[in-house]
């Protein structure tokens, strides 16, 4: 398996306010994602996301590397890294 550790950062208390946004908007595109198995999306309180997303083997990762970088967002949200890395272990 391999992930896709994306980190963000954006306008604290409009990130923070967008948990109904993405699990009504972003996570069902996600699950739509060919060999996506799970993703996780959180912030801090300074408006910074680190969000993972997990996926069934490299060539299915390395596309939605694209897609992520290339991907719509609000004015008040920018991408810092978006980095494809080797699962370990998973559960």
């Amino acid at each position: 398996m391999f992930a896709v550790v994306v980190q963000e950062k954006g306008d604290a208390t409009r990130v923070r306010g967008s948990g109904e946004h993405v699990a009504a908007n972003v996570l069902p595109q996600v699950k739509q994602v060919p060999g996506i198995v799970s993703a996780t999306w959180t912030t801090d309180e300074d408006g910074r996301t680190l969000n993972v997303l997990v996926f069934e083997n490299e060539e299915a990762a390395r596309m939605a590397v694209d897609r992520i970088r290339t991907a719509q967002r609000p004015p008040f949200m920018q991408v810092e890294t978006v980095e494809l890395r080797q699962v370990l272990a998973h559960f």
